[in-house]
């Protein structure tokens, strides 16, 4: 198989697995870069597209684990440390109140394909005490929804485009903003109404 990143293939997935994991605790990684890239990537041929969804869905779940024992622990004081720690503290608190704990189930699965959603939804979930086990298996199905939504649709830009990986991943980027921008309106528009 003609694969231009050779040897260095392994080391993409290790990458993907690390900064996606590192994405939930720190919202301004830019993981999804790698995830939409891998799409691209592999509709070219460089990546193996079951190694490269493994990497980011484990890198998703791992990360979202990880966020929620902080949360679930009361570790917010190290949290609020940081400006972006107590920036994700105080919308996290913000966003439970405006939706509810009943919500927080619902939101790990469909929140994190809004920008920031994952975090907010993480750590919500740790904060309402959502049972361990409960949480695993939703942020694990969350994970595996994310990752093969985010490779898909870098894969369909390249596929349909015909594009160089680079570009593609450019225009599935802007794509992916452009529809969790939509949802986002849609989800306040929804809660508007139902508040009228």
């Amino acid at each position: 198989m003609p694969d231009a990143l050779g040897t260095n293939a392994p080391l993409y997935y290790l990458i993907t697995l690390f900064l996606v994991a590192l994405d939930a605790p720190f919202p301004p990684v830019p993981s999804e870069l790698l995830v939409l890239g891998s799409g691209p990537m592999v509709a070219a041929g460089h990546l193996n597209p079951v190694l490269a969804w493994l990497a980011a869905a484990a890198g998703c779940w791992l990360g979202d684990m990880g966020l929620y024992w902080v949360f679930r622990r009361g570790l917010t004081q190290w949290l609020d440390r940081f400006r972006w720690g107590r920036w994700v503290h105080r919308n996290t608190v913000a966003l439970m109140n405006r939706v509810g704990r009943e919500t927080t189930y619902a939101s790990l699965l469909g929140i994190r394909f809004v920008t920031g959603g994952r975090t907010a939804s993480v750590a919500a979930a740790g904060i309402a005490g959502v049972p361990p086990g409960v949480f695993a298996a939703l942020a694990g199905l969350g994970a595996a929804l994310w990752a093969a939504w985010m490779m898909l649709l870098g894969y369909f830009t390249q596929a349909l485009t015909g594009w160089p990986t680079w570009s593609a991943t450019l225009l599935s980027m802007g794509l992916g903003a452009l529809i969790g921008a939509g949802l986002a309106a849609f989800l306040a528009w929804t809660k508007r109404r139902r508040r009228t």
